[in-house]
């Protein structure tokens, strides 16, 4: 039995990646003792939408707080550093962006409290989180693995977002760590040409197992998450208006809530599709959303390792979704459903009218094929290559 830590920024809230964290810390819980750090409030914690188990021991954690000054000194790098090209490509200002991203005081606060207890292995869940325990690695006598949850684009391409112009700063942590654990191989080459750092590819797994499966018969298609800009919502409702030309029955589910809704229900009101399309809003009824769909489609502009699709094959649906990198893995065309060029929202419209024009044989046998996909990501495989990295 090991003593594993995992630092995350949440386990309690709503997402994917608090999902699967979940879903992985109750599975390696069976044979080890595990404790998380969270960033998660009491009430948050009250809720345990993901059923974390309750013999997994939960610490509170937080950013420390330091003085104005160095606040706004730490501020103001990096803002220049997100704005401009002056910092992040010149080796010799590292330590600069080191001391804005991660200060040695910070680091030295984290290494005091990783080292009271002798743990076998510490993971860092994502982004920060493992990058800050990729810094301080070479302190910890203990086995340091960052597990990551998003695409490289989203982390190093889009401006303003999670890791821009900090490639330097991520990648020195990345090459500290013992492990760094990715979502596909497409991630694992971009690593390597980065950072130099070879990487573990290991799927996440599926999130519930569902004996009901959707029956294929109401012309509804669904889609599920967040309803912010990365989920593309706004890219498939000017699909749908483009599809709802060419017929007049099938209408879209969009389950979830978020900052964009205002603007989706303007498009909504605008297209004249207030009776073909429904805004949910948060709901714990997921299943019952995608048991009464027949085809799921997935518009994101970027994933890491798109639960909501695994999810929607464990029901049974085919998908219709954009060919971004996350999807690759997951989705043949025409086989587990359609491909459309990325964010060709016409391509995607044209596939969205063909899938509801297949046979209803074909539409089963990619249902089929869906739902094998889903079998292939069940947990009992899936923690038999974290199992792996454990042991070594």
């Amino acid at each position: 039995m090991a003593k594993i830590c995992l630092v995350a920024s949440s386990v309690f809230t709503h997402g994917g990646e608090q999902r699967v964290t979940a879903v992985i810390a109750n599975e390696l819980a069976k044979k080890h003792e595990i404790i998380i750090y969270t960033m998660d409030t009491e009430q948050e914690r009250a809720a345990n939408p993901y059923g974390l188990d309750d013999k997994i021991e939960i610490r509170y954690t937080m950013q420390p707080r330091f003085g104005m000054i160095n606040r706004i000194t730490r501020r103001m790098i990096r803002d220049v550093n997100e704005k401009t090209n002056l910092l992040y490509r010149n080796k010799c200002f590292y330590r600069l962006l080191e001391y804005a991203y991660f200060q040695k005081k910070w680091q030295d606060i984290w290494v005091e409290e990783l080292s009271r207890e002798p743990y076998d292995i510490i993971i860092g869940v994502s982004g920060s989180n493992s990058m800050h325990l990729g810094l301080i690695a070479d302190r910890l006598n203990c086995k340091t693995i960052g597990w990551e949850h998003n695409s490289y684009e989203a982390y190093f391409e889009t401006p303003g977002l999670y890791f821009w112009h900090m490639d330097q700063v991520f990648g020195a942590g990345a090459a500290k760590l013992d492990h760094c654990v990715v979502l596909n191989q497409y991630i694992a080459k971009r690593y390597k040409e980065a950072f130099d750092v070879d990487c573990d590819v290991i799927y996440n797994p599926r999130s519930f197992v569902s004996v009901e499966k959707s029956a294929l018969t109401n012309k509804t298609f669904v889609g599920c998450g967040r309803i912010i800009r990365q989920k593309g919502f706004d890219l498939l409702l000017r699909s749908f208006a483009q599809f709802a030309k060419w017929n007049a029955e099938w209408k879209l589910v969009l389950v979830g809530d978020g900052e964009m809704r205002p603007e989706l229900e303007a498009m909504i009101k605008d297209e004249g599709l207030e009776e073909r399309v429904r805004i949910t809003g948060y709901t714990n009824e997921v299943r019952k959303h995608l048991q009464e769909a027949s085809i799921y489609v997935l518009s994101s502009r970027w994933e890491g390792f798109p639960m909501v699709l695994t999810e929607a094959f464990e029901m049974g649906l085919p998908v219709v979704a954009y060919d971004i990198t996350a999807v690759e893995p997951l989705v043949t065309d025409g086989k587990q459903g359609m491909l459309a060029k990325a964010f060709d929202t016409q391509e995607f419209a044209e596939k969205m009218l063909a899938m509801t024009k297949l046979p209803r044989e074909e539409l089963k046998q990619m249902a089929e094929e869906a739902k094998r996909m889903a079998e292939s990501l069940a947990i009992e495989h899936i923690i038999k290559k974290w199992e792996a990295i454990i042991e070594e």
